[in-house]
């Protein structure tokens, strides 16, 4: 699914960047991810199952950034609306997984599709961004690799990401090392990223006195800091009392970089510099991270794989 991103992320990117009804894309994007979702409940075949979700993701995985651009675009209202989202998750993570609980993990299909076609009527009555694409100069993804602080963003992207979407899949067994039970994973879960929401709301009020460089440097130190304390191997108590750290790096670092990214060009490539950063910092880094994840996790037990987060 995250290599389905990678190229979808650099593919939509290019259609979005050149389209002139930028919402419709989106549109499609989520009616594509909806139909697939619920395609996957029509087999038990392994393999037909992993060749759907593949191409599900390939409408999930870019549609994350091709919105960060269209609320860019369209207002100044990104943090609110990324908090929105932040707490959207950690709401469907606990209720949803209850949900499933008792219904069957086939019902989470259904809530996943059902979400994405409500969006679709969201998405539409938006505002249409401005379109700076013409046929004579189409926008390409070349162009980015020209501007090198813009690569050494994604680099820093690169390093920075995977580890955070790697955490989602190595943090149970950390816990679960640490003495915790199945149950307060859950309960982890949700006031870890129940907690971005705050530091997503409060980033304009930081942002009149501390400049984006700063809050983003600041972020990256708390989630370096995070993940080395983690690697020392900490009982389950003291993870679930420091929940508000995930809040503190990721609430701000979701924020801060996608849109440093869409400063760091001129405004006709800042949708393409987000998908980009999303196919690559993000989804690139991510199969990079969960792979050595698992091998250090093999050797090392979760300490090592949050050793290797913190380097």
């Amino acid at each position: 699914g995250t290599a389905a991103a990678v190229l979808g992320g650099m593919f939509w990117g290019k259609v979005y960047a050149n389209a002139s009804h930028k919402k419709m894309v989106i549109a499609v994007m989520f009616a594509g991810a909806a139909v697939m979702a619920l395609a996957g409940l029509s087999t038990k075949v392994f393999i037909i199952y992993a060749m759907i979700y593949s191409v599900m993701y390939f409408f999930q995985g870019p549609v994350h950034g091709l919105c960060d651009s269209l609320v860019m675009e369209s207002d100044n209202s990104f943090a609110v609306v990324r908090a929105a989202g932040a707490l959207g998750y950690a709401l469907a993570v606990y209720f949803a997984g209850h949900y499933a609980e008792t219904h069957g993990l086939g019902i989470i299909f259904y809530i996943y599709s059902a979400a994405f076609f409500i969006a679709i009527f969201i998405v539409m009555g938006l505002k249409e961004p401005k379109h700076y694409s013409s046929p004579e100069k189409k926008i390409k993804a070349s162009e980015l690799f020209k501007n090198k602080k813009y690569v050494r963003l994604l680099l820093c992207a690169f390093f920075l990401m995977g580890t955070n979407v790697g955490n989602s899949t190595y943090f149970g067994y950390l816990f679960r090392e640490g003495g915790g039970s199945l149950g307060g994973i859950g309960l982890a879960f949700l006031l870890m990223a129940g907690s971005e929401a705050p530091f997503m709301f409060l980033i304009p009020v930081i942002n009149k006195k501390v400049s984006s460089e700063k809050l983003l440097l600041f972020a990256i130190g708390v989630c370096t800091f995070r993940f080395a304390f983690y690697a020392t191997g900490p009982s389950w108590q003291l993870m679930l009392g420091t929940f508000f750290l995930q809040g503190m790096s990721n609430g701000i670092i979701l924020v801060e970089l996608v849109r440093y990214f869409s400063k760091v060009v001129e405004p006709r490539l800042a949708s393409m510099a987000v998908s980009t950063f999303y196919a690559v910092g993000n989804n690139l880094s991510t199969i990079v991270c969960t792979f050595i994840g698992g091998i250090m996790l093999d050797a090392f037990s979760a300490r090592g794989v949050y050793c290797f987060f913190a380097v």
